[in-house]
């Protein structure tokens, strides 16, 4: 993976996160107030938890998120006793966020659904400027852009907050058999493949050529094997393996890098002394650094792994790689603009130390 990507993608990335709508309409919104603080030093409880996320139990997402949870419960000494819930047990990953904000679940170790917020998806979503791991570690840090936006201009408002993200890879999408000429956007596929239910995934999927259905990712695995879909679009190379037994082509598209995110109601982070939000996020952080390490040989062992299982596994060259970027510039941003404001463009740059523009 080249990691040298230009500091223009960085601004951009940034810019078309927060731009990106989601395809439902966005849900009612609890009405913003002030951030919850922290429970007075010395308060006793003794919590029990849950932690929800959609990964298999037996991946290498729900065992961070397992790992998370041991080790919450080992710092806090029993006062917060997390059990994490694996396989979408507890809801889909879109209906859990709400269940977390509305505080019927804890915490959430998922994907950031922009149904709320448009904005949301600066934690999420972002086609084809995606920047390198290194870049990402820094973004997704406490006083990184991402970070500190998400969190006092998005999430909290609206009763939840963000504490890590866990990378899970540079995205592709997987497929029955091989598609036609795959790294040309003028060439139809004639496949039809499942995508995030975002605006971005289905017109980016769509300029590469291929025909989209959004559904939840709990319904992918039977619409393939039933041949409702021909393939699926998200996730790094650690989701194609789960489909491992039902497709046999990867294509690395590196559209996006995905983030995980640790994410907890604000009412239940108030109920905590500042003694345990600190270590409720350290350990997340330790968790998103540890894994920004690996992140990139996650990639690389996980594409190996899909060879040696018998698939084709396809890269694009750079040069491929720009004309699909181009197409997407040209064709799925338009789209996506309408929202943005000059302001926010200007504050990007000034985050960044950057001139702005004219």
């Amino acid at each position: 993976m080249n990691k040298k990507i230009l500091l223009v993608s960085v601004v951009l990335v940034l810019i078309m996160g927060l731009i990106v709508p989601g395809c439902a309409q966005p849900a009612p919104a609890p009405a913003p107030g002030a951030a919850p603080t922290a429970a007075p030093p010395g308060t006793e409880y003794q919590y029990q938890w849950r932690n929800s996320s959609n990964y298999p139990t037996e991946s290498e997402g729900a065992q961070a998120m397992f790992r998370f949870g041991d080790l919450v419960t080992e710092r806090t000494k029993g006062r917060v006793t997390v059990t994490s819930y694996a396989d979408g047990v507890l809801g889909g990953w879109d209906a859990i966020q709400e269940m977390v904000i509305r505080g019927d679940v804890e915490m959430m170790f998922e994907a950031l659904d922009d149904a709320f917020d448009p904005r949301i998806a600066v934690g999420y979503y972002i086609p084809y400027v995606f920047i390198d791991y290194d870049a990402a570690q820094r973004l997704w840090a406490p006083g990184g852009y991402v970070y500190e936006t998400l969190n006092n201009k998005i999430m909290i408002p609206l009763g939840y907050r963000a504490l890590g993200a866990w990378c899970a890879g540079i995205g592709g999408i997987t497929t029955r058999d091989v598609p036609r000429d795959p790294w040309n956007t003028d060439v139809a596929k004639d496949m039809k493949i499942r995508v995030m239910a975002l605006t971005a995934c289905q017109l980016t999927a769509e300029t590469l050529g291929y025909m989209v259905v959004g559904m939840p990712f709990a319904e992918v695995y039977t619409s393939m094997q039933t041949g409702i879909v021909d393939g699926q679009q998200g996730g790094g190379t650690m989701q194609a393996w789960i489909f491992k037994d039902i497709n046999s082509c990867y294509l690395h598209y590196k559209d996006y890098i995905e983030p995980i995110w640790f994410s907890v109601n604000n009412d239940s982070w108030a109920s905590l002394t500042e003694e345990d939000q600190q270590i409720l996020t350290e350990t997340a952080q330790q968790m998103q650094n540890e894994q920004a390490t690996y992140a990139e040989e996650m990639d690389e062992k996980y594409m190996q792994m899909l060879r040696d299982y018998g698939w084709t596994v396809l890269e694009p060259t750079n040069a491929e790689w720009e004309l699909m970027q181009q197409a997407v510039f040209e064709e799925v941003w338009p789209e996506l603009t309408p929202i943005i404001g000059k302001a926010i463009i200007n504050d990007l740059y000034d985050a960044l130390g950057i001139a702005r523009p004219g």
